[in-house]
């Protein structure tokens, strides 16, 4: 029996559905992946000097599913349980580098006076620490994030093998893309904490899920649960603010700014 979604000629979808799907899951797509820019820049250590190694995680994922939009496998099923996986492995380095001082994430040693990455320094190179370098850091959230976004590029690659007609098809492609960014813009504009960026990403992913759907709602719950953590510590010596481009946080108790996790500023008086 032919598949009616790789298979555009046995295809039963009314066309109007068909091109409002691929609208959608092109808004999910942009919108999911500046939420990736953003948070992952934030909350894994030093990764807010690489964004565009996510950047680039993203193009890939999406590419590679793009390719497998005629594999019978459903790969949509792991976006949800993957971001939650890649978010709980992030909490989980920031947690591990800010409560043992003896480890160490080595960001290009240090060794060149023109280039400085301002807070990378705070730990002293010594041979008796934990040193880990921020390539394999950074290598195992691009794999992470680029297998995210293999089943978002498979849903838009089976929306457009449904449609004869390209032009319309990339018409109504741009169109969701720019959405989703204005939608992501919009949000930041308000300060609008990723509590919120990832509940209307992943909620949309919901919809196209085909299988597992206890499994995902129970991840979704704990990715939200992260992130809800992330917005509104549970002590009140800290307070944290997104602003329209950075995460900000602020310690009460030693009246310290520190902006993506990184020390930015004090106040002596």
């Amino acid at each position: 029996m032919p598949d009616p979604i790789t298979d555009p000629a046995a295809s039963p979808w009314p066309r109007r559905r068909a091109y409002a799907e691929l609208f959608f899951i092109s808004f999910v797509m942009l919108y999911f992946e500046l939420a990736c820019i953003r948070w992952f820049g934030s909350t894994v250590v030093f990764l807010t000097f690489f964004t565009n190694l996510v950047l680039m995680a993203c193009f890939l994922g999406m590419s590679v599913g793009l390719l497998t939009a005629s594999r019978r496998r459903d790969f949509i099923n792991a976006v949800i349980p993957l971001t939650f996986l890649a978010a709980a492995l992030a909490y989980g380095v920031l947690w591990t580098y800010n409560t043992y001082g003896r480890v160490t994430i080595d960001v290009g040693g240090q060794r060149s006076p023109q280039q400085i990455f301002f807070g990378t320094e705070v730990r002293p190179s010594d041979p008796s620490r934990f040193v880990v370098p921020i390539e394999a850091v950074g290598g195992v959230f691009f794999a992470l994030i680029a297998l995210i976004f293999v089943g978002l590029g498979q849903a838009m690659g089976r929306r457009f093998n449904a449609l004869p007609n390209r032009v319309l098809a990339y018409t109504a492609d741009v169109l969701g893309s720019l959405a989703g960014i204005v939608a992501f813009a919009a949000g930041s504009w308000y300060r609008l904490p990723p509590l919120v960026w990832f509940a209307v990403g992943l909620g949309l992913v919901l919809v196209f899920t085909t299988r597992w759907r206890g499994f995902q709602l129970a991840c979704l719950a704990g990715l939200l649960g992260i992130m809800a953590f992330d917005a509104y510590p549970a002590d009140d010596r800290s307070e944290t603010t997104w602003s329209a481009y950075y995460k900000v946080g602020y310690d009460k108790r030693a009246r310290m700014i520190y902006v993506n996790n990184i020390f930015h500023q004090g106040m002596l008086y």
